[in-house]
């Protein structure tokens, strides 16, 4: 009989039926070294592609620096030259138009230029006015080298 509260029947030894052992062989699989291979190879074209990747966005950055320097050199050049061909293109309008001007005062109105005996400077004192002499005096020399001496010494 057994009683419930002392049933030592569980921890009794109990045969068990003992596994099969088999003896597992570990074979190289030959996949595994061409996939190992295969994704070392992949790994080593990624890096180069990379690398080459790198190097030509560098070299392409150093060719955009340099064309960009010489674009702005250029373009001050192009700067300086439109204002050296305007300051020009302005001066040779004006010697065209004053020689068409001289050529045609000296040919349609048949003037001459100025010798220099005609020119007279005249000295104003005081007040800005200018006092017109009569033509008699204007034509004697003496009366003239008198007025200019008596400007000289004060009246």
């Amino acid at each position: 009989m057994r009683s419930a509260a002392y049933d030592l029947a569980q921890f009794a030894p109990v045969e068990r039926e003992t596994p099969v052992r088999t003896t597992v062989k570990v074979v190289d699989n030959p996949k595994r070294k061409r996939s190992l291979r295969t994704f070392r190879f992949r790994i080593a074209l990624c890096s180069v592609t990379l690398f080459v990747l790198m190097a030509l966005n560098v070299y392409n950055n150093m060719l955009l620096t340099e064309t960009r320097a010489k674009v702005v050199s250029r373009n001050e050049e192009l700067t300086r030259l439109n204002s050296e061909f305007s300051y020009l293109n302005c001066e040779l309008e004006n010697m065209v138009s004053l020689k068409n001007a001289a050529d045609y005062a000296e040919n349609e109105l048949g003037l001459i230029k100025v010798s220099p005996n005609q020119i007279e400077y005249v000295n104003l004192r005081g007040d800005n006015q200018i006092i017109e002499g009569d033509s008699g005096a204007a034509g004697n020399i003496f009366v003239a080298l008198k007025d200019a001496f008596a400007g000289l010494f004060g009246d």
